[in-house]
């Protein structure tokens, strides 16, 4: 037989922090970027060359969303 509680609110293990901080890769898209990628899962490594206003991430991390990737901004 099932309960009778009602259930208010959220879990405690619910994310409620918000929309994180933009990737390096969506940030500056109005000029040409070079950014280093890293897979924490799998160690590979990439050099982004991004043009004006390209916003994508590297094709690593699109095609393994499970990984779990860190990007940054080289000088």
């Amino acid at each position: 037989m099932a309960s009778k509680s009602r259930v208010v609110g959220a879990a405690e293990n619910v994310d409620k922090r918000g929309p994180s901080d933009a990737e390096p890769y969506e940030v500056d898209v109005g000029e040409r970027r070079v950014l280093s990628a890293f897979c924490c899962t799998c160690e590979e490594t990439a050099t982004l060359l991004l043009e004006v206003g390209d916003d994508s991430p590297w094709d690593h991390d699109a095609m393994n969303a499970s990984h779990e990737v860190e990007y940054w901004r080289e000088a």
